[in-house]
């Protein structure tokens, strides 16, 4: 679950992390009443959950009321990506002396966080990775061994802090480090942590994207709910019966459904293997019902070009039987044009097969994904 800039910096105040006054707006008379209130001059802030909006113009300041109504209202007519922008974070602006990156992400190559500490703030960091990685300073994090502030001190050291900023910031990264564990993220940004003219340090902007897996347990951010527009109305539909679905390529033509995210996964990259294209990626998950495996077929079939469904899964937690009555009720009520083949083994397997075959459905029992791919390949051929 990614955050709002405003929730973001929610957290970071939790932590003992300063942060520019300021208010959300949800209209004009919102903002107006903000900035009144905090006074001239304000930075006005669309809201979005995507990076690019300085970019796009919808950070601005504005001097007084009349330049505060123009850039408002400019900035919720913006659309940045697929969000619009019905929110605004209006903030006191801060005299900016020196700027300074803070981030922790997750480095898959290590399977552990990754705390990045950089003088070059309000910048894209990347292009600080990669064009100046001298001035890019890293430490990976164990969360069974928190740092300390003299380790935290030796990184502001390594970039060039002294005195106190360099304790400011000593003392932020290692409350950045709490709120990141503390709240299960999965990426914690503070870009820029800026220093006023007095020396004092301030968190200017917030990006935070939480582990969707944790999101039940957190109880500082279960107010943070938003009203999720989706784009694809096959993922609505996906979401309303309890299954993962991403479209992948508009040119695919081979629909996927697995019994687990990792066999998805695999099953996508056999396709491509064997010169198919995967249209789309399902999970079913766990516990799966007559009823949700109809559903997520269902979807699969509307799928934009999939002439082939392949459906990988395995009788765990799953039952293959009750798999297999899903599947052969969608055959019986659409009877659908694309040609279905089926990997299943497991839990109550002869039963599923015998489902199955009574539908003439091709199925592979105890061979491999390889030989389900092939062999739904080579149907689709036949039929060409």
């Amino acid at each position: 679950m990614k955050l709002y800039e405003f929730e973001g910096k929610a957290l970071l105040r939790e932590m003992g992390i300063p942060t520019p006054d300021g208010s959300v707006a949800g209209n004009l008379k919102e903002a107006t009443l903000a900035a009144e209130t905090l006074g001239y001059p304000v930075v006005v802030k669309g809201q979005v959950l995507q990076g690019g909006r300085g970019k796009a113009g919808a950070i601005r300041i504005a001097q007084n009321k009349e330049a505060l109504i123009r850039s408002a209202n400019e900035i919720r007519d913006m659309q940045i990506g697929t969000e619009k922008i019905d929110r605004l974070l209006i903030e006191k602006q801060m005299t900016i002396a020196q700027e300074i990156y803070l981030g922790i992400s997750f480095d898959p190559q290590t399977a552990m966080p990754l705390l990045l500490v950089s003088t070059h703030g309000g910048v894209d960091i990347e292009s600080v990775a990669k064009r100046r990685p001298h001035e890019l300073i890293k430490k990976q994090l164990d969360p069974l061994e928190i740092p300390t502030l003299q380790h935290m001190s030796a990184m502001a050291l390594q970039i060039g802090l002294t005195g106190k900023t360099l304790e400011q910031v000593s003392e932020i990264l290692l409350k950045l480090i709490s709120c990141y564990f503390t709240h299960e993220a999965i990426t914690a940004e503070i870009n820029p942590l800026i220093i006023d003219p007095r020396g004092k340090a301030w968190a200017a902007d917030a990006k935070f994207e939480i582990d969707d897996s944790a999101l039940f347990r957190l109880k500082a951010i279960e107010h943070f709910t938003r009203k999720q527009e989706i784009a694809d109305p096959l993922e609505a539909e996906a979401r309303a019966a309890g299954v993962s679905y991403v479209r992948l390529n508009n040119k695919g033509n081979i629909g996927l459904i697995a019994g687990g995210a990792g066999v998805g996964m695999a099953t996508m990259d056999t396709v491509y293997f064997y010169g198919g294209i995967p249209a789309n990626f399902l999970d079913l998950g766990g516990i799966a019902t007559p009823e949700k495996t109809a559903a997520a077929l269902k979807i699969v079939l509307k799928t934009p070009g999939v002439q082939g469904i392949f459906i990988n899964a395995f009788g765990g937690i799953n039952n293959c039987r009750e798999m297999a009555e899903g599947i052969v009720k969608v055959i019986e009520e659409l009877h659908p044009a694309q040609i279905i083949t089926v990997k299943m083994r497991g839990h109550s397997q002869d039963e599923g097969w015998s489902l199955l075959e009574a539908k003439d459905i091709p199925i592979v029992k105890y061979g491999t994904t390889d030989e389900g791919i092939l062999l739904l390949l080579d149907q689709m051929k036949k039929r060409e």
